[in-house]
């Protein structure tokens, strides 16, 4: 579940997600462990599989198995939302948002997607975490005293994402729950893991249907996954070098040194990032090596 959004152009997501999808790839997994990974893009808004043919698509979404129609009796299902509810939220979305960058005198440009307003900082330049945060405490007042306080008729999420401002139509909390119906799994089953559960971050609206872990790094990430092998029963041990790395981690000493970095990868990221508007999605120049078929 990511607030990336950019509708069904799956040709984005996998680029956002080239090196996974590579690795995937590598290890050749089946057509059945594949069609296990999904993919909900703008919280809540695009579902998508992974193919037998390491390619992302999109999942059905009205008729028989249509994940929008197996999903409608949610009362937040965005099966259950309208366009005229969408745009009012994003009217008052964008509005908050451009007042800020006026009174605040921000250097960013807002833009505007299907169902998402964003801040992104204008070319060169950095928005700071406190302009970041005041837009987003700002864009949560002004939308909960729509509809004569009730606030809008949809979920939303406004959220710091570090660099830029999102209010995404939607939530994490949505997203989750879709999810989890659509695939008949039970909310006690579901473990959500994320890194932004401050009321500014996207993952906080996730603690209302599902047990949740906060990370704060890609390495507690890493052990808490294996972690959850073992107690599933896979036959994977983790050896005392990794323990050791682990007390490091919670204890929020995490140590680099020993980390053996693919430089290659490293490489292939800094250039992707070079190639592709992450803010807008913007594909600047096609490498089709950053994605082989």
């Amino acid at each position: 579940v990511t607030a990336a959004g950019y509708e069904y152009n799956v040709d984005k997501y996998e680029f956002r997600l080239s090196g996974l999808l590579n690795y995937f790839k590598a290890k050749e997994l089946t057509a059945e462990e594949c069609e296990r990974f999904l993919l909900f893009g703008g919280e809540c808004n695009y579902l998508l599989h992974l193919g037998s043919d390491f390619h992302l698509h999109p999942v059905k979404e009205y008729g028989a198995g249509g994940w929008l129609t197996a999903t409608k009796f949610l009362r937040d299902s965005p099966a259950n939302w309208t366009d005229e509810d969408i745009n009012d939220l994003l009217d008052v979305a964008e509005a908050a948002v451009n007042e800020s960058v006026e009174d605040l005198q921000l250097r960013g440009r807002v833009i505007r997607k299907k169902r998402a307003i964003g801040l992104i900082p204008q070319a060169n330049q950095v928005l700071t975490r406190e302009a970041l945060d005041d837009t987003v405490l700002r864009c949560q007042s002004q939308l909960q005293t729509m509809n004569h306080g009730t606030g809008p008729n949809v979920p939303f999420c406004a959220f710091n994402g570090g660099r830029d401002v999102w209010v995404d139509v939607g939530n994490k909390r949505v997203g989750v729950e879709v999810l989890g119906s659509y695939l008949g799994v039970d909310a006690s089953e579901v473990l959500h893991i994320g890194d932004q559960f401050l009321n500014t971050g996207n993952d906080y609206a996730a603690r209302d249907v599902c047990p949740c872990i906060w990370i704060t790094s890609p390495e507690e990430t890493t052990y808490i996954l294996k972690t959850i092998l073992r107690f599933a029963g896979a036959n994977y041990a983790i050896d005392e070098h990794e323990k050791e790395e682990a007390k490091k981690i919670l204890a929020g000493k995490i140590k680099t040194s020993s980390s053996n970095v693919d430089f290659g990868e490293v490489e292939r990221r800094a250039q992707a990032v070079q190639e592709m508007d992450v803010f807008t999605g913007e594909l600047l120049v096609r490498n089709n090596s950053l994605m082989k078929s």
